[in-house]
């Protein structure tokens, strides 16, 4: 019986190697074949015989992508024929992992419930405290959260939000089509409403739910007081506040961050596939909002590889050996890419790849300019981050990042420092990609940043605490958490001030939800009243906004107003509103009637 139970498995066993073979060579035919060849049969498989979308570019990616599939596929038939044994016992075990791994997530969903309740049992001292740093942060959210709609939030709104959610999730014609907060955006607009505050919600809701993921991240790698002083700072901070109340993607994106490391941290300490889910989930939609998720994303993959390569001394536990805590970690890489590229799919199709990959916001800056930019946007990152801290709050975290690096054997529950995976795996990005760094792109520092900085602040005041009685102890450090937030927060209601629109796409918004038809922005139409809109101060733009300029170069042209007419409708330091009579007789010449 175990002889003819031995040949059949051997029988199987060479069935499976030709199957890797055949799906291999299969994989190399559009390799080989070529861009022609590769279109001539996707022409002939095709139900209308064209296939418009496959251009050469598309070629070149699936060409890549064929190519490392056949490289894996021909590693796997070569190790199945060399040590067939090992191998299928391997495959056997995976299956076997497969086949338990409904029960099993089940199970281990339960369990991590339990450990949430657990967590905030033990730390049920520090929830009043969070709930305040919290609830102050939201005031501050929803007390500017009406203020008027900026350029990039209203291009976003009336290009993809206003329209079809076919439109929104295939076309890519600049990266402000931050995809998964722009379904979020589409589906508000078309259900609750068009209002600032609505559209929004997406944008703070992730901005606030930043707050208690930053102090469980902190609880988890330092402690307590750590995360509470870097929830504090992140609920005041100038820089996370206006992203939690700006119509984009970048608090999604912050959120997703921390998140990701929060679930590194749990699945590190042991194996629950319901926090591997979890952590694929996030990650998904990190890339599926902004693809800069790859700066974050690769940072924790290089934290984890380095906490597996010390896995002698320090054993992951629940996996049993290495190999099984990186199979849960490469399953859930290629889980995560497959996801990601569905996602993308009707762009690719749409759009094309170089609108994702080559636009020219993520292009390669050229060698020349690349050095001098990076300057300036480092210069540019570091008043973003510093803008209205007082020097007191600025100078603690600048010396808390470098103490929390020094000093992280002593300070930290982890044994691998975050620090060191964002600079292994940023710098050599960077270096090789080139990219313009603007500073809300990373934003997803902003709070590892407030946080290694919080850590170190936090060491010191524990070190002066050390020689206050232990009743003012636990009285000091709450109340200097509160202080040091609290300080943090004084600039920022110095920031919530109107500021006018800028150019077309805020009027373009506005319009919209006042129900003003497209039509009032076509001058090809004939028409009797023009509307000027000049901000004086010129923000954000280098050539002068000037009346005649935006009639000539916007409008329709100084000939088609009847100058005489001129009347200011509004004044003020940001904006003026013009209005004029349209020039009958020029418009009778041009359109061969008046309106």
């Amino acid at each position: 019986m175990r002889q003819k139970s031995y040949k059949k498995d051997r029988r199987n066993g060479r069935g499976f190697s030709v199957c890797i073979l055949i799906l291999a060579l299969i994989c190399l035919i559009p390799v080989a074949g070529g861009y022609k060849f590769t279109l001539s049969a996707g022409e002939f498989l095709a139900p209308d015989g064209t296939v418009e979308s496959f251009t050469p570019e598309v070629y070149s990616w699936l060409r890549a992508v064929f190519s490392v599939l056949f490289l894996v596929l021909m590693g796997l038939f070569i190790t199945s024929v060399c040590i067939p044994e090992r191998f299928f016992e391997f495959w056997r075990e995976q299956w076997r992992s497969f086949k338990g791994f409904p029960s099993a997530l089940k199970s281990d969903t339960g369990t991590f419930f339990s450990a949430v309740r657990q967590f905030f049992r033990e730390n049920r001292k520090d929830i009043p405290l969070l709930l305040i740093l919290f609830l102050s942060g939201m005031a501050i959210r929803l007390w500017i959260i009406n203020r008027p709609i900026t350029h990039d939030e209203a291009y976003t709104i009336t290009t993809w939000g206003s329209g079809s959610l076919k439109y929104a999730i295939s076309d890519y014609q600049l990266p402000n089509n931050h995809v998964f907060h722009t379904i979020l955006v589409n589906l508000i607009y078309h259900t609750l409403g068009k209002t600032p505050a609505l559209l929004r919600l997406p944008a703070l809701i992730n901005g606030l739910l930043l707050i208690p993921a930053v102090y469980i991240l902190g609880k988890q790698i330092y402690n307590s007081a750590t995360g509470l002083l870097a929830a504090g700072i992140s609920a005041f901070s100038s820089f996370l506040i206006d992203y939690s109340v700006w119509a984009r993607g970048y608090s999604i994106l912050a959120f997703c961050a921390v998140l990701i490391f929060i679930e590194g941290t749990i699945v590190q300490k042991q194996k629950n596939r319901f926090v591997w889910c979890l952590l694929i989930l996030t990650a998904v939609i990190g890339f599926y909002t902004l693809p800069v998720m790859l700066y974050p994303f690769g940072a924790f993959c290089v934290w984890f590889l380095l906490r597996a390569l010390f896995y002698r001394k320090f054993p992951l536990s629940g996996y049993g050996s290495l190999v099984n805590a990186l199979k849960y970690f490469i399953a859930a890489g290629i889980v995560i890419v497959i996801l990601t590229g569905l996602c993308y799919l009707p762009i690719l199709r749409n759009s094309g790849i170089h609108a994702l990959f080559g636009n020219v916001f993520v292009r390669p800056l050229p060698l020349a300019d690349f050095k001098p930019t990076l300057i300036s946007r480092a210069i540019d990152f570091y008043r973003a981050f510093t803008d209205t801290v007082p020097p007191v709050i600025r100078i603690a975290l600048f010396l808390g990042n470098i103490l929390a690096l020094i000093f992280h054997r002593k300070i930290s529950r982890i044994f691998i420092p975050l620090q060191a995976a964002f600079l292994l795996w940023l710098l050599p990005l960077w270096a090789i990609q080139r990219p313009n760094l603007w500073p809300r792109t990373l934003i997803f520092l902003w709070p590892f940043l407030i946080l290694w900085g919080s850590a170190g602040v936090i060491w010191i005041v524990e070190k002066i605490c050390a020689f206050l009685p232990s009743g003012l102890q636990t009285r000091f450090i709450p109340l200097f958490i509160i202080v040091a937030a609290g300080v943090t927060a004084v600039p920022q209601f110095d920031r919530a001030a109107v500021v006018a629109p800028e150019d077309d796409a805020p009027l373009w918004y506005y319009a919209d939800r006042y129900g003003l038809p497209k039509s009032i922005f076509d001058k090809n139409i004939p028409f009797s009243t023009v509307y000027v809109y000049v901000n004086p101060k010129n923000e954000g733009f280098e050539e002068p906004r000037t009346l005649e300029e935006i009639i000539n170069r916007y409008g329709p042209g100084e000939s088609f107003l009847d100058r005489s007419t001129e009347k200011v409708l509004m004044a003020s330091e940001n904006a003026i509103l013009y209005r004029f009579h349209a020039n009958e007789r020029v418009i009778r010449k041009t359109f061969g009637e008046t309106p």
